[in-house]
């Protein structure tokens, strides 16, 4: 009994790993596109920039106070995961703070600006950091 119990959740465990890696990396929608030119995400699918760099979207949480009794405006977060080789970084952009970050920290030269949020997903536009010499 205790075998077949083992069994049972050794197969639950590897269906759930199974089914996080098909969300992640195949239910997503993939994006072709060139250096500051706008493109639009929806949440989990990813962008891949003249074949040197990927830009995945995490998730969009909406942070906005829409109560009329709010002292705040708030805004919405958008959540990045970008890639490029072997380095990454995670990145957190506001419609009103940050909306732009210049990466440069890890060695990914490039600034991700975000254009809008709305119900068709994120725009967003990135551009490679101008060499100093």
């Amino acid at each position: 009994m205790k075998k077949a119990i083992r069994i049972i959740t050794g197969l639950i465990i590897v269906g759930l790993l199974v089914f996080g890696v098909y969300k992640i990396f195949i239910d997503c929608e993939r994006t072709n596109t060139f250096y500051d030119k706008y493109f639009t995400l929806d949440e989990m699918d990813y962008a891949v920039i003249e074949d040197e760099l990927i830009v995945k979207l995490l998730d969009i949480k909406d942070d906005r106070c829409l109560e009329e009794s709010c002292e705040r405006e708030g805004q919405f977060l958008v959540r990045l995961v970008v890639l490029n080789d072997a380095k990454f970084a995670y990145v957190e952009l506001g419609t009103l703070e940050p909306v732009s970050v210049k990466l440069d920290e890890i060695s990914l030269e490039y600034t991700l600006n975000l254009i809008r949020v709305d119900d068709s997903g994120a725009t967003l536009t990135v551009t490679p950091n101008e060499e100093e010499e």
